[in-house]
């Protein structure tokens, strides 16, 4: 069938929906007519981006597809195409500054990608070829091509895997390289490969893989492998993710396996993933181009009022007295003229767009994204991890975060599993010191130990020990091995490194088994052995039904090699397992019910529960089964529903053997980090697939729903009517004052998003704590989405460790990934990973808060400093009749952007603390002050603005006012001219603003300091240079000597100062005023309130209790803890005073304070002073004198 669909004659061309290879390149010999190998890519990976040919345009093209640069090109077009009123150069430098520093960067990142690129492609690989074993290049590996790898060496490209060194016929693997996970995992040979033993073997094989078209899922992987051997219809075999072996992947305890080439080069399922990008764009980034719009909209009005100006108010009359003028009273208007004036115009403004913005900010966030992977409070795990930025663009997103979605296992939790009970024929059992002991619920829960063992809880105990996929690592790799001895008696030495699993749930379950005396002792082939008290058993497992989200449950069918029986084993979600257990007795009812009982128990000890079954076969049933399930697993198209419908029809009529409970610790540290979220004024939602009691108890363990708040619950409903009438009355309940939480399941939340989205969303938002149980990954994405969507438009992060969080993570604003033990593929997808859940707390609440005021600060400080610089050019326009002349010379417009004003904003937007890191993760509240992107809200950008305005308008006619005498001020009777005027106008320029930026730094540093001598001395240098001599290129003539005379006036020097003080007077004040607000100053203020507080109350405490001997209650050293004996502890009145020790006591100090408020609640007074105390911490031990 393969070879009809892939070498049929047809005229009429079919879409290709599956790849068809020939192993070794050659078709059957069955064939009847000549058949040649289609071409597919070969084994080159190319990461790189550009060639020495094409980088130069390619790169060109790229950077002008970015607006601003785009149009600083036309810009300087139109300057070079016109008799530009500056130099051209003005324009051509700074745009080929920019262009450049971002080339360069390209460039070198470029350059590593070829290197490492060479380096993979030239690489030695083995392949089989005429029959011999022969070295080639990896890049010269084709499609079909047998390939040999080694122990210890990765695979050059995505390998069907035909024969191994294994006797079993299989090999071990780790794909750390790919998703992150570090256990081992197991690839087997199709089963038609049986007979293969040699590279000649190999060679002389003759099949044909038909398979799926390259995709990027690295688990999902179906095809079907057609043998021939001398008969015409060949055997087959499916195949599926476990049989292909992933280029990045390392082959590990296996001397050397051999596989056919299916996907090579740029088709692999890891050069398919590396095209994975983000496109995400910050808030920041928004708003940024809102203030770029509103710049260009000032710019076109600027040109538009100055020409008009220049034609309907400049016109003869007005200039006929300006003899110097060539205007004749004949002239008429040219369009010409217009359009010469209009462009000028341009020119001569458009430096109000900041050109070096882009890079400036680019730069910082790169910059600033390496300082939070070498954060060293942020490093932690298992493998001691530091941070990881998959992306510099949502760096200051962290700090706009208003919903945060998290996953609970192995987000909240550890993922570590501990077994914990279970329910077996109705009976709970409970693991006490690695026994397991029966609970008698009818002697106050008391437990005692079991001996002997009833038939249930043996057949219970096997079947956990059978129905997994769990590997068991050889004595020689392994750290540590279980030895049996006679009798019951078990020893374990270090368990958890002998079995290696992908689910924590089945390792923890497997190794519980093997403690109470069920041990796995591994798989050789088909064969499973067990020991079961020390005898030792033998299954063969014939199929494996492997767990999917949608069946919530995984089978395994085995049979005994004693008896011969068949028993198909089965756990999973007690949900999905219950409904497929047979209930057709008053017994099995009973014991239906008891079990969902003690699930339920189970769930609200926060425990993770599964449900165990099974059922025995006959021969007949099996084979049918196994007939249908090969039949699906054949299937191309549709092979996922056929293959589920097969397992459901094999999953029936299961008789329930029990239920188990297993513990998931939480995460250090999560309690602290999920109030200080809330404090902040994050909501969070946990989305969970766990089952409603359970989640709802992980949640008042973990601090997410408070005992004080009302949960409200919308669990169970089926319909639109039940769901809206649940809905309006948990409504109305959430519209009265008070804390809500809410609890919704996936059902119930399906609902409602198909019938009632906008309410739904509107009842949630009144919750301070919502809790999504029983969640699907699609949901989870359709969570964050509907509130990502809704009106306010907040700002959502995603938080999850596995691969069912990655929908989510996509979908939120900020994905953030942990590093648990569920695989790396959140970690892949995430914007931000991190090894723990407490870590959020410093990521958000300290470098989000310092990444978004450092950028927002840096953009309104990058159009500030523009509108500082070219207004003057407007006001000048004025004085010279709208001719388009300029006031800056050229030297002044070229470097500004690029070297008078970059350097010392960089180091501001990279090192800048506007509080220090203790006081915000201290203060979770400070988070606030930065809500809904406050930092470049409309007030705060009218303010930079207006100051920008204010900045230019006092240097302009300040200097305009010091230049009203002729002379000002220079030796010899020399007069000023327009280009010292120029000259001393950018020079107080240039000061204004960086000590502008001096006023906005909230952390000083050496870096900074330095940044700003070098930009003001580089400035004067520059302009010493350029002033000091004639330079034909630049035609500096005018300004010659410039500079120097710039020194020989006082009156300008002094202008110069007094200006610049007058300029900053509003900042300094606006400074003060915000110095006030500081949560520095306003903390030193709440201290010394408390301290006096103190005080007043210890005086109101010595005038309420005196005592008989007329001494107060504070006259005393020592204060007992112990009620005086005297008196009742219960009484509600207040005693005549406590026991007295020793005499009068001189200092209050906070332990003698702490101990007064023992005594004061033991008998009945009810003060608190938890409000008073509530930084104690920080008085010293004497802070107080009475």
């Amino acid at each position: 069938m393969a070879l009809k669909k892939l070498f049929s004659r047809n005229t009429k061309r079919q879409p290709v929906t599956s790849r068809t290879v020939l192993v070794n390149g050659r078709p059957p010999e069955e064939s009847s007519e000549p058949l040649t190998m289609p071409k597919y890519l070969n084994n080159q990976i190319k990461t790189s981006k550009y060639t020495w040919f094409n980088f130069i345009p390619k790169n060109l093209f790229e950077q002008f597809r970015r607006i601003a640069n785009f149009y600083f090109l036309i810009v300087t077009l139109i300057q070079l195409s016109i008799e530009s009123p500056v130099s051209p150069m003005t324009s051509i430098l700074p745009l080929v500054f920019v262009v450049s520093v971002t080339a360069v960067k390209q460039a070198y990142e470029d350059w590593l990608r070829h290197r490492e690129d060479n380096k993979v492609n030239n690489a030695p690989a083995t392949v089989v070829r005429d029959g011999n074993v022969t070295e080639v290049r990896n890049q010269d590996i084709v499609v079909g091509d047998v390939v040999m790898v080694s122990d210890e060496e990765g695979f050059p490209c995505d390998l069907l895997l035909l024969l191994s060194s294994n006797p079993e016929a299989k090999c071990e693997v780790t794909t750390a390289n790919l998703d992150g996970e570090t256990n081992l995992k197991t690839f087997v040979c199709p089963g038609e490969t049986e007979y293969l033993h040699t590279p000649e073997d190999l060679w002389d094989m003759r099949a044909v893989v038909e398979c799926q078209l390259p995709h990027a899922n690295l688990y999902d992987f179906k095809g079907s492998l057609e043998v021939y051997r001398g008969n015409s219809q060949p055997a087959k075999a499916p195949l599926a993710t476990d049989n292909l072996l992933l280029r990045g992947a390392r082959l590990r305890n296996t001397a050397w396996v051999y596989g056919v080439a299916v996907y090579t080069g740029k088709e692999t399922k890891m050069a398919l993933n590396l095209k994975m990008t983000s496109a995400k764009f910050s808030t920041v980034e928004k708003t940024m181009n809102y203030f770029l719009v509103f710049y260009l909209v000032l710019l076109v009005l600027e040109i538009t009022v100055s020409t008009l100006i220049k034609y309907l108010v400049y016109d003869y009359p007005f200039r006929k007295d300006m003899w110097y003028l060539p205007v004749s009273a004949n002239s008429e208007v040219a369009v010409k003229d217009i359009v010469q004036d209009t462009f000028s115009f341009l020119v001569i403004y458009n430096y109000v767009i900041p050109i070096s913005l882009y890079v400036t900010l680019e730069m910082q966030k790169f910059l600033g994204a390496m300082f939070l992977e070498w954060d060293d409070e942020l490093k932690g795990g298992e493998g001691n991890e530091r941070c990881k930025c998959n992306t510099s663009d949502l760096n200051e997103e962290l700090g706009q975060v208003k919903y945060l979605f998290t996953d609970k296992t192995g987000t909240l939790t550890e993922n570590t599993m501990y077994f914990r009970q279970c329910s077996v024929d109705g009976i709970k059992y409970v693991s006490t010191d690695g026994e397991i002991q029966l609970v008698n619920e009818r002697n106050n829960n008391k437990t005692m130990a079991v001996s002997p063992w009833p038939t249930a809880l043996e057949d219970f105990l096997v079947t956990l020990a059978l129905c997994h996929t769990v590997q068991v690592t050889s004595k020689s790799k392994a750290k540590g091995e279980v030895t049996v001895t006679s009798g019951d008696s078990i020893q374990m030495v270090d368990l958890s490194q002998r079995y290696q699993a992908s689910s924590p749930d089945e390792k923890a379950l497997v190794e519980a088994s093997a403690s109470f005396g069920v041990v796995f002792q591994g798989q050789r082939k088909d064969t499973l052995e067990l020991t079961v008290q020390g005898h030792s058993r033998r299954y063969t497992r014939l199929q494996v039904l492997d767990f999917d989200s949608d069946r919530k449950c995984m089978s395994v069918v085995v049979r005994e090699e004693w008896s011969g029986r068949l028993w198909l084993l089965t756990k999973g979600a007690e949900s999905s397992v219950l409904r497929r257990c047979r209930v057709q007795s008053d017994e099995e009812q009973r014991l239906h019910d008891t079990t969902a009982a003690h699930i339920d128990d189970y769930a609200l000890l926060g425990l993770r529960t599964l449900a165990v079954g099974r059922r025995e076969l006959s021969d007949q049933q099996y084979q049918l089964f196994a007939t249908q399930l090969t039949q699906a697993r054949m299937m191309m198209e549709g092979r996922e529903e056929a293959v589920r419908k097969v397992m459901d029809q094999m999953e029936a009529e299961l008789t329930l053997l029990g239920a188990t409970g297993v513990e998931d610790l939480l995460q250090e540290g999560v309690q602290e980090t999920l109030e200080s979220l809330r404090v902040a004024g994050i909501k969070v939602w946990v989305l969970t697939g766990d089952k409603v009691e359970t989640a709802v108890n992980i949640a008042y363990s973990c601090g997410h729903f408070k005992r004080f708040m009302t949960v409200l619950s919308l669990t169970g409903l089926q319909d639109a009517e039940h769901a809206a009438a649940r809905l309006q009355q948990c409504t109305q309940e959430s519209q009265a004052e008070g804390n809500y939480g809410l609890v919704v399941d996936g059902s119930s939340l399906q609902v409602l998003l198909d019938n009632f989205k906008d309410d739904f969303y509107s009842m949630c938002s009144r919750c301070i704590a919502v809790v999504c149980c029983r969640m699907s990954p699609k949901q989870k994405a359709e969570t964050v989405r509907l509130v990502k969507k809704s009106k306010e438009k907040p700002v959502c992060a995603a938080i999850g460790d596995g691969a069912n969080d990655v929908s989510m993570i996509q979908e939120a604003h900020v994905g953030l990934g942990v590093m648990g033990k569920e695989g790396r593929q959140a970690v892949r997808c995430a914007d931000f990973a991190f090894a723990q859940f407490r870590f959020l707390k410093k990521l958000l609440l300290v470098h989000g808060h310092w990444y978004y005021v450092r950028v927002s600060t840096l953009v309104q400080y990058s159009f500030y400093k523009n509108v500082t610089f070219i207004t003057p050019q407007l006001f000048y326009a004025i004085w010279n009749a709208f001719s388009t002349q300029s006031v800056y010379d050229s030297l002044a417009l070229t470097m500004y952007n690029i070297t008078f004003t970059s350097l010392p904003v960089i180091i501001y937007g990279i090192f800048d603390q506007n509080l220090p890191a203790y006081l915000l993760m201290e203060k979770p509240h400070l988070y606030k002050n930065n809500a809904n992107n406050a930092g470049l809200a409309p007030p705060r950008f009218l303010k930079w603005t207006l100051l920008g305005l204010w900045h230019c308008s006092v240097m302009y006619f300040g200097l305009m006012l010091t230049c009203a005498d002729d002379t000002c001020g220079l030796p010899g009777g020399q007069t000023s001219d327009l280009f010292l005027f120029g000259t001393t106008l950018v020079s107080i320029c240039v000061v204004v603003t960086n000590f502008k930026l001096i006023l906005e730094v909230r952390y000083f540093t050496q870096i900074f300091f330095w940044s700003m001598v070098i930009t003001l001395l580089g400035y004067a240098a520059l302009s010493l240079l350029y002033q000091g001599f004639i330079i034909d290129f630049f035609g500096n003539y005018g300004v010659f000597w410039t500079y120097y005379r710039m020194f020989e006036s006082c009156s300008l020097m002094l202008a110069s100062i007094l200006l610049t003080i007058t300029c900053l007077l509003p900042d300094v004040v606006d400074q003060v005023i915000l110095a006030s607000r500081d949560a520095r100053v306003i903390e030193r203020r709440h201290k010394k309130q408390r301290a006096v507080s103190v005080k007043a109350y210890v005086g109101i405490y010595n005038d309420a209790f005196v005592y008989d001997d007329g001494r107060s209650a504070w006259e005393v050293t020592q204060v007992s803890n112990a009620p005086d004996p005297r008196h009742n502890s219960t009484s509600a009145v207040a005693p005549s005073g406590p026991v007295v020790d020793s005499p009068v006591m001189q200092q209050l100090t906070v332990e003698n304070l702490r101990k007064l408020e023992n005594i004061t609640i033991e008998y009945g007074e009810t003060n608190n002073l938890d409000t008073i105390m509530e930084e104690s911490s920080i008085w010293s031990q004497e802070s107080v004198v009475i």
